[in-house]
C-alpha cells in the first residue's frame, strides 16, 4: 500500500474530516521532500563550509569540543536532505554561495581557509543582516536562522555536547522543576 492510499483510508475511517484544502496540504507535507534535487546535491557537496560555519557558531574551547568534533556538518546535510523543502533547501544553498562570496570578496580566501576571529566578522555581518530583516519583517531568507538552529540541534543533540557542553546523569532521579544553577555551572542535558 502506498502513502496515498493509506491516507484515504485513514480519512474514510475518520469520517471524511479532513477538508479538501487540509487534504491537499497534509499530501504536500506527506511528499517527497528532496533527496534527489540540485539543492540537495549542492548542500551535500558543500559540507565542509557546513561544517566550518558550525565551527564558527559553536567553537572548540579549552574543555569542550566544537560543532565540528560533534559531527554537526552531516547532521545539518542530513536534516535538509531529509527533513526541508526543496524551496528551503534552495534559500540554504544560496545562503552557503553568498557567505563564500562575501569570503571571497573581504579576505581573498573560501570560508574555509579563513581563522576563527576572520569567520567570526563574517558571521556578525549576516546575524545582522538576519535581526534587521526581522525586525524590519522583511525577512526573505531563512538562512542564517535555519542554520542557527540546525547547528544547536546537532550540537546539543549529540554526544559531545550533551556530555560535555551540558551536565548528563544516565539514570536521572526525580522531577524537580526548578533547580537553581551557580554561576558557571552547566545546564543540564537530561
Amino acid at each position: 500500500m502506498n502513502r496515498r492510499e493509506a491516507v484515504k483510508r485513514a480519512t474514510f475511517l475518520l469520517g471524511g474530516a479532513l477538508t479538501m484544502s487540509g487534504f491537499g496540504a497534509l499530501a504536500e507535507v506527506l511528499g517527497p521532500v528532496s533527496g534527489s534535487g540540485v539543492e540537495a546535491k549542492s548542500i551535500e557537496s558543500q559540507e565542509a563550509l557546513i561544517a566550518a560555519i558550525a565551527d564558527t557558531i559553536i567553537p572548540d574551547t579549552k574543555d569542550v569540543p566544537g560543532a565540528k568534533a560533534a559531527g554537526v556538518g552531516p547532521f545539518v546535510v542530513m536534516m535538509l536532505q531529509d527533513c526541508y523543502t526543496a524551496n528551503v533547501q534552495k534559500n540554504f544553498a544560496d545562503g552557503l554561495m553568498k557567505v563564500d562570496e562575501v569570503s571571497q570578496n573581504q579576505y581573498k580566501r573560501p570560508f574555509t581557509a579563513l581563522t576563527l576571529k576572520e569567520r567570526e566578522e563574517i558571521f556578525k555581518l549576516f546575524k545582522a543582516e538576519a535581526i534587521a530583516q526581522r525586525k524590519a519583517g522583511t525577512a526573505t531568507s531563512n538562512f542564517f536562522p535555519l542554520f542557527y538552529e540546525l547547528t544547536c540541534l546537532g550540537y546539543y543533540t549529540s554526544e559531545i555536547g550533551a556530555t560535555k557542553a551540558l551536565r548528563y546523569v544516565d539514570i536521572p532521579g526525580k522531577y524537580e522543576a526548578c533547580v537553581p544553577l551557580k554561576p558557571g555551572q552547566k545546564a543540564w542535558a537530561t
